[in-house]
């Protein structure tokens, strides 16, 4: 039997695990932290991990915050935005309508591969002094008041490791999660099936018309979208990797999933080459890298972190829906907190306020999030519907939460005591803006597809919330409450959009705010 001490105790070496641990050791390069990971490295650049794209949050946290801007820049591929093609069963795309952009807003995001991040970060952090255990189980924990006890085992040896903080970043295992009960149901029903081939897919393929071609700036690179295949009920990813490789998923409600009857690879095989033939096509005779089935896969939290020292990041706590790539955004707010938390108690603080506050945040957070996914599948092939929620979504998402991300606000406390009234406002507009979005989705419409291409890059209020992402040393607070009267007008003119008798009618504030999205939108 083996006994190790430590300040932190990280079970899970994945990308939560550790990018918090660099997290803190940008911090404070003092701390003592010890890594048990149940895979061993170097792991295959090329790892079976669903959380292949990231957005701005979680991109800003990479390459900002932890400073892998180079490695992101020269290993992973820029992203060039969501893009959604709503049809069905044409063979040639520039049928399909298409909701994306002309050309990249300036926050970059990427598509990662997830092999090559977790490899480079396992190299960083080994070289700064974390300790590994990796290919190492872990067997049981025991928590105390900042004194905790994992056990666990590796090639037949019994490991012990005390730490003064212990925290569970090991996704689906949910060992802390588990332990103290802690898992609420969300109400939200997703199932997803995933898996990769190795071969380049390249949309732009997928049509040889040049005007379609030509609708980018940059033609050709489509395919380094994360592209969606939309249906009511369900939507497909398709996520080009730096390997060569490709990664696809196809996520659904229960109705979805039941008449889809899929449950294997040769099911899901049959259904695209049913319902997306030319996706089916593209896939065809490349080789399987994987293949995994999900139900259920969406679940709460009741508790996050304690003052007794423990906590969750990642999938290990919570997780809402992979529509919009979430994945990493609550992966940068866990570890924001946990760091906090733990600097706090370093300096002999009390926490109790801290960490059940942090906890309100994240809660916050995540069932805003939630609100965006939950009941709304039904409205996803509803090419009306999706052109407004996408670009509401964005003004949320930018407007609140990346503002206050950027702008090192979220752990800030005395900056968000003096901001809450004007987010709980945000959040209320929310709300009314998603149950709109609702009722639209319980009618699972689809429009037919005329060759639209809905170019959010020409809604002006959109460049502008991206703009100021740029600038740090924004004023935070004003530019909320200037987020929050756009939001107030733009609840104004979604609801006349998908009212029954919307007008084509542009006044000149509308058009300062949309430019002509509104006649894309009704087109």
């Amino acid at each position: 039997m083996s006994q190790l001490n430590t300040d932190i105790i990280i079970a899970g070496g994945g990308l939560a695990g550790m990018s918090l641990a660099l997290q803190l050791l940008n911090r404070d390069a003092s701390y003592a932290i010890t890594i048990i990971e149940k895979n061993t490295f170097p792991v295959d650049d090329t790892t079976a991990k669903v959380g292949e794209s990231t957005v701005e949050i979680g991109a800003h946290y990479f390459s900002h915050v932890l400073g892998l801007q180079a490695h992101f820049k020269e290993k992973h591929l820029r992203k060039y935005g969501l893009r959604l093609f709503f049809g069905h069963g044409q063979d040639d795309y520039s049928e399909y309508d298409e909701l994306g952009v002309s050309e990249l807003f300036g926050i970059p995001a990427y598509q990662i591969e997830r092999g090559s991040l977790e490899n480079h970060l396992y190299t960083l952090l080994k070289e700064q002094g974390v300790v590994f255990l990796d290919g190492t189980v872990p067997d049981d924990i025991q928590l105390g008041d900042k004194n905790h006890t994992l056990t666990c085992h590796r090639n037949g040896d019994t490991i012990t490791v005390h730490g003064r903080w212990l925290v569970d970043a090991a996704g689906r295992q949910a060992l802390l999660r588990n332990k103290l009960n802690l898992q609420t149901e969300t109400g939200h029903h997703g199932n997803a099936v995933f898996f990769r081939i190795n071969k380049r897919v390249i949309i732009d393929e997928w049509s040889a018309n040049p005007h379609w071609q030509n609708r980018v700036c940059e033609p050709g690179k489509r395919w380094l979208s994360t592209n969606h295949l939309m249906g009511p009920g369900y939507w497909v990813w398709i996520i080009p990797l730096a390997s060569g490789a490709t990664s696809f998923g196809i996520v659904m409600d229960d109705k979805a999933l039941a008449d889809s009857g899929i449950s294997s690879f040769e099911d899901t095989m049959d259904w695209l080459k049913k319902e997306h033939p030319r996706c089916a096509a593209a896939i065809e005779g490349a080789d399987l890298l994987d293949f995994k089935v999900m139900k259920g896969y969406s679940y709460g939290c009741k508790q996050m972190f304690s003052a007794d020292g423990w906590a969750m990041t990642g999938e290990a706590g919570a997780f809402t829906d992979p529509f919009y790539s979430p994945g990493s955004d609550f992966i940068a707010l866990n570890n924001t907190f946990v760091t906090n938390l733990i600097e706090r108690d370093r300096q002999g603080q009390d926490i109790r306020f801290e960490a059940a506050l942090f906890h309100k945040f994240y809660d916050s957070f995540f069932e805003n999030t939630l609100s965006i996914y939950k009941d709304q599948y039904g409205g996803f092939g509803d090419r009306k519907m999706m052109s407004i929620k996408l670009v509401w979504d964005y003004t949320y998402y930018w407007g609140v939460f990346a503002l206050l991300f950027f702008t090192d606000t979220t752990d800030d406390l005395k900056t968000m005591r003096k901001m809450l009234p004007g987010l709980l406002e945000a959040q209320k507009l929310n709300k009314e803006m998603q149950t709109l979005l609702r009722e639209r989705a319980k009618q699972r419409l689809v429009l037919p597809a005329q060759g639209n291409f809905m170019d959010q890059f020409q809604v002006p209020c959109l460049k502008a919330l991206n703009e100021l992402l740029k600038n740090p040393k924004v004023d935070v607070n004003q530019a909320l409450e200037t987020n929050i009267i756009l939001m107030r007008k733009l609840k104004g003119y979604f609801e006349n959009m998908l009212s029954d008798d919307a007008t084509t009618e542009i006044d000149d504030e509308e058009r300062q705010i949309l430019g002509n999205y509104r006649l894309s939108v009704l087109a």
